[in-house]
């Protein structure tokens, strides 16, 4: 009788900060296709994606919540991080539901073309599952990560505005309550890496109920802000 071959080992999980980089330039790529006119089909598509990365990225933060830090920073930290944190996972896991009907990605039977925007957005957001389970990392190196994160909420609201310009009428109310809830979790992350003296709740919601369903080096902490996704760090 021939053994079996042992399975291949599993991929090293990205530094966070890395994968939080990963997940703002494949929204940004997307964000900037998805601005155009889509066929009804691609359309579709894409906003099944949306919805796979939203609730990942969900999945992802409630293990960013648990970042635990290897050094003494000089500066004062918000004391609340986790706090502010898990909110923010628990209003992208609820934002997620506000896709009425929508199949998630890997429901839909057919593959889509891997270099595909919505595509790459997915793997990433997948990705930062496995690099956020149990991050740690020197207190830059999370601040860093939640800032890269925050520009990735901003590009995946651009997206969404982007698919909701094209949609149906009922699925552009949905589009705008996925906007509505991606603000609240930029506010969430930008409170939670406020100093103490500034730190306070985001003013303009509450925290969501918790809901029913739900390479490794570190570069420079250059984000991109230009319009298309040429752009460079």
């Amino acid at each position: 009788m021939t053994s079996r071959p042992p399975a291949p080992p599993l991929p090293k999980p990205q530094h966070p900060a890395v994968a939080a980089r990963a997940v703002s330039d494949a929204a940004h790529v997307a964000a900037y296709i998805w601005a155009r006119p889509l066929d009804p089909a691609r359309h579709g598509r894409a906003v099944s994606q949306l919805y796979s990365v939203l609730r990942d990225l969900g999945i992802a933060t409630r293990g960013l919540a648990r970042y635990q830090m290897t050094d003494m920073p000089a500066d004062p930290v918000s004391p609340d991080f986790p706090r502010h944190v898990d909110a923010s996972a628990r209003w992208l896991l609820n934002t997620c539901e506000s896709l009425d009907g929508v199949l998630a990605a890997e429901d839909l039977g057919s593959l889509p073309d891997p270099d595909e925007p919505g595509a790459a957005l997915c793997r990433a957001a997948r990705n930062a599952i496995l690099a956020w389970r149990q991050p740690s990392g020197t207190s830059v190196d999370r601040d860093i990560t939640v800032r890269r994160f925050i520009t990735a909420t901003g590009f995946l609201s651009a997206a969404t505005l982007g698919l909701a310009t094209y949609a149906p009428r009922r699925r552009v109310i949905d589009l705008h309550a996925v906007c509505a809830g991606l603000a609240e979790v930029t506010a969430y992350l930008t409170a939670a890496i406020q100093a103490p003296a500034e730190d306070a709740s985001p003013g303009h919601g509450t925290e969501p109920a918790q809901p029913t369903a739900a390479g490794n080096e570190l570069p420079d902490d250059g984000d991109r802000h230009s319009a298309g996704p040429g752009g460079t760090a």
